[in-house]
C-alpha cells in the first residue's frame, strides 16, 4: 500500500494542477441563483405580451386589472397568477406602464419590491430615460424597507466601491448578511467568501463553510466547489474525503465537468485509492471524453499516469463506477415576505452518508 500511495502522490498533484489551471471545468462563478419574481415583473410582462400583439388568458387580463385597482389605493399587491409567475423570473421592467405601475405601488404602498424592480430597471438601462442616479436611489430605499435582492445589491455595490465612492467592505458585509438571513442563495454564498478571507468581517472558516454548505443545498454550484476545498483541506470542517466524494458526483449527475475532477481527486486523496481504481479511470476518462483539447492535452497524461500505478494492463477498455445508492431529495423553500410567493430548490442531500 505504501508504494500505491506514493505513485499516488504526483498523480493527484496533476490532478490538482489541472483543476486550478483550466478554468473552463468550472462552473460560472457569476452565475446568480436568486430569483426574482413577483406582481411587477409579472405585469409588466403582461403589457409587453399586449404590446406584442399576443392576448393573455381572460384569468391574467383579470389580475391585471385588479392589480391595477390596488395600485390606486395603496394596497400590497396580490402575487401574479402561478401560470406566469416562474416565467418572469429575473425579468426587467422595460414597458412604460410597467414603469409607471410600478411607480405607484412604491409611492402609495412603499413596497419595497417596486422599489426593487424600479431599480434593477435604471440600473440596467432597460427603460427610456434610466438613470444610474435613481437607480441607486431606488436600490437603498427597497433596501431599507427589506426587499432581499435589494439589500444584496446594495451590498456588493459598497464592496466594488460604486456607492460612497471606496469600497467599503464592512457596510458590504454587514447588507450581505442582512440578506442572506432572509434566505438569498446569492448572498448567503457571498457572505461565505468574506467569512473565509476575513472581508469587511472577521475571519471564520467555520461559519464560511456554514454558509456555503447552506447555498450548495439549494443548488448553488460554485459554493459546492468552495465546500469541497474545505472539506479536502480541513479547514473550518474536519476532512471527509467521502462527503467530499458524494459533493463531486451531485455536480457530475448535473453534467458539471468539473464534478468528474473533484471525484478523482477524492478518491485519490482517500485511504484506499487502490480499491477504486476503476473508479478513478472512470471519471479521468469522462474528463477526457466531454473535455475540449485543452483540457485533453493536460489530463491524458494524467490518466496514463494512473493507469500504470494500477498495473492496469490486461484491463477492461472502459470503466465504470460503483452503485449509487439512490439518496434522498431535500427541498429547501424561501417565502418572499412582500409578494408571498414561494420560491423551493430541490437537489440530492449528499451531505448525509446515503452511498454507504
Amino acid at each position: 500500500m505504501r508504494k500505491i500511495m506514493f505513485a499516488v502522490l504526483p498523480l493527484l498533484a496533476g490532478v490538482a494542477a489541472f483543476s486550478q489551471t483550466v478554468s473552463g471545468t468550472m462552473p460560472d462563478v457569476a452565475k446568480e441563483y436568486h430569483l426574482r419574481f413577483n406582481c411587477h415583473n409579472a405585469y409588466d410582462f403582461l403589457i409587453g405580451e399586449l404590446d406584442a400583439n399576443r392576448e393573455p388568458s381572460a384569468a391574467q387580463i383579470d389580475w391585471a386589472k385588479a392589480h391595477e385597482k390596488l395600485a390606486k389605493t395603496g394596497t400590497a399587491c396580490a402575487p401574479p397568477p402561478p401560470e406566469i409567475a416562474h416565467r418572469v423570473s429575473n425579468r426587467l421592467i422595460s414597458t412604460g406602464d410597467g414603469a409607471a405601475m410600478a411607480g405607484q405601488f412604491a409611492e402609495k404602498a412603499q413596497d419595497a419590491a417596486a422599489y426593487s424592480e424600479l431599480a434593477h430597471a435604471h440600473l440596467s438601462g432597460s427603460i427610456s430615460g434610466a438613470s444610474l442616479d435613481k437607480g441607486i436611489a431606488y436600490l437603498k430605499k427597497a433596501a431599507d424597507i427589506g426587499d432581499p435582492a435589494a439589500t444584496f445589491v446594495v451590498g456588493t455595490l459598497y464592496s466594488s466601491g460604486m456607492i460612497g465612492g471606496k469600497k467599503d467592505h464592512t457596510t458590504g458585509f454587514a447588507y450581505i448578511d442582512r440578506a442572506a438571513k432572509t434566505g438569498h442563495i446569492d448572498a448567503i454564498y457571498r457572505s461565505g467568501l468574506y467569512y473565509l478571507d476575513g472581508i469587511g468581517t472577521k475571519k471564520d472558516a467555520k461559519k464560511a463553510f456554514a454558509a456555503f454548505q447552506a447555498a450548495a443545498e439549494r443548488g448553488h454550484l460554485y459554493a459546492t466547489i468552495m465546500a469541497f476545498d474545505q472539506i479536502n483541506n480541513g479547514n473550518g470542517t474536519k476532512k471527509d474525503f467521502a462527503l467530499a466524494y458524494r459533493l463531486s458526483r451531485n455536480m457530475a449527475e448535473q453534467g458539471e465537468l468539473y464534478g468528474a475532477v473533484m471525484a478523482a481527486s477524492s478518491l485519490l486523496q482517500g485511504k484506499n485509492p487502490k480499491a477504486h481504481q476503476d473508479e478513478i479511470l472512470f471519471w479521468l476518462d469522462r474528463i477526457i471524453a466531454l473535455g475540449d483539447n485543452e483540457i485533453k492535452q493536460k489530463i491524458i497524461p494524467v490518466r496514463e499516469q494512473a493507469f500504470a500505478i494500477f498495473n492496469k494492463s490486461n484491463a477492461p477498455k472502459s470503466y465504470s463506477p460503483r452503485p449509487w445508492k439512490a439518496c434522498p431529495m431535500k427541498t429547501v423553500c424561501t417565502v418572499n415576505h412582500f409578494s408571498g410567493l414561494k420560491s423551493c430548490t430541490t437537489n440530492k442531500d449528499y451531505w448525509n452518508d446515503c452511498d454507504g
